[in-house]
């Protein structure tokens, strides 16, 4: 499973999601986080915390930028993701430099978008 989660998006609900995919696919989480000043975001240390006690395997990488495009070859190139898992579609049209194309067309896997409903157009 890959958890992509954005600096200042970082929803409960993402959250739980993610873990609950986790459990119920018995999978392991790779966890790529873009922050601007490649600092984790301080709601990622008790989630963290939460993956610990659920006995959830994960991996984190914090990188400066992350394009839709970047996620997708990620996880088209790695078999083993089940999942890509964000907030939501919309979020990230923000960063996309063409927002005429459409990568998340291109995944192989599953799309899920997991933020509460107020926060899907942020």
């Amino acid at each position: 499973m890959l958890l992509a989660v954005r600096e200042g998006h970082v929803d409960p609900r993402l959250l739980s999601s993610a873990i609950g995919l986790c459990r119920r696919l018995e999978a392991d989480l790779e966890i790529q986080v873009i922050s601007g000043n490649l600092l984790l975001p301080d709601e990622m240390e008790a989630f963290q915390a939460a993956l610990r006690e659920a006995g959830v395997p994960f991996s984190l990488d914090v990188k400066a930028s992350l394009r839709r495009r970047d996620l997708v070859s990620y996880a088209n190139a790695h078999e083993n993701i089940a999942a890509l898992v964000i907030d939501s579609r919309e979020g990230w049209e923000a960063l996309a430099l063409d927002r005429s194309s459409d990568p998340w067309k291109h995944l192989a896997c599953p799309l899920v978008t997991a933020a509460s409903p107020e926060k899907k157009n942020a």
